[in-house]
């Protein structure tokens, strides 16, 4: 989003500690970032507990960017609104407020907020990443002045709820250009998640898409004695498994060799390493994905 009004889309991000940070794009250059103070509110930083999430949306309709923060505990609120009461160049925040459903705060914990319209009605519906691994899905029956979220569901594809098991972050886009809302989402584990959006309510299966990497690699997290990956392939690929350690070290490596269509399993054998965590770096020829996991004495 625009944050300071100069035509130039900028990131605001959240960290460990709870806090939000404001990185401006710099006019020159590709993507060049110069990092601001951390965006306060009533002259104070915000701070939200840790694990701060920021949205950016216009919650009012008044053509100012707004932020609904998520956080890691969920309880009395997962979700802090701060509506924007500056300028386009000179955001302004004086007050904190929460965001409700059905008039109660929504309660959930490690909240991921992202913001689109899925239904076609012109107002922004909510969904919320969460410690769950589902996808709750607000929709906006308010104005564009006044949200209003009085129910919810979970997404679905494919005829069932998008169920990760675990934290999951998703994030609303038009990924292939056709005017739907598809889903991004991203797992504790490191993986990313596609969902193409139909022209009937709800979002599709994973779709292998043209110009979307081919392969998908999922890992077993923690792990004891051994790392089992999974990795799934939709035409032929090569494929080098190294495993690092988190200083950067080459700990165990695996020349798969051309892998055919399909599903592939390899067990990693790891007794040899001590406990903690370790990175997964997948090297297909052409792309490199990468996952992690905690190895348990």
């Amino acid at each position: 989003m625009d944050w300071d009004g100069d035509g130039r889309l900028d990131i605001v991000v959240g960290d460990r500690l709870g806090n939000v940070y404001y990185f401006r794009r710099l006019s020159f250059g590709d993507i060049y970032l110069e990092q601001g103070p951390m965006v306060p509110v009533a002259g104070r930083p915000i701070h939200v507990g840790l694990n701060s999430a920021p949205s950016a949306t216009d919650w009012n309709g008044d053509g100012l960017t707004d932020l609904v923060v998520g956080r890691m505990e969920g309880v009395p609120t997962g979700l802090f609104l701060y509506v924007n009461e500056g300028s386009a160049g000179q955001p302004l925040f004086s007050g904190t407020d929460t965001v409700t459903c059905g008039g109660e705060p929504i309660q959930l914990y490690a909240s991921y907020p992202d913001f689109g319209d899925l239904d076609g009605d012109g107002l922004e519906d909510l969904i919320v990443g969460n410690t769950t691994g589902r996808i709750p899905c607000y929709m906006n029956s308010g104005t564009p002045e006044d949200p209003l979220f009085l129910e919810y569901s979970h997404l679905v594809a494919d005829g069932q709820e998008i169920n990760f098991t675990t934290c999951v972050r998703p994030s609303i886009c038009d990924w292939n250009g056709d005017a739907l809302p598809d889903l991004l989402a991203s797992t504790w584990e490191g993986t990313i998640h596609l969902f193409l959006g139909l022209e009937s309510t709800g979002t599709g299966p994973h779709q292998w898409e043209e110009g979307v990497p081919c392969i998908r690699l999922r890992n077993g997290n923690p792990a004891v004695a051994a790392v089992t990956l999974t990795i799934s392939v939709r035409k032929p690929t090569p494929a080098l498994v190294r495993i690092l350690s988190i200083d950067g070290r080459t700990v165990e490596e695996n020349d798969m060799g051309t892998l055919a269509h399909g599903e592939h399993r390899l067990v990693i054998d790891m007794t040899r390493q001590p406990s903690g965590t370790y990175f997964i770096l997948l090297d297909t020829g052409g792309a490199g994905f990468s996952s992690a996991f905690v190895l348990l004495d």
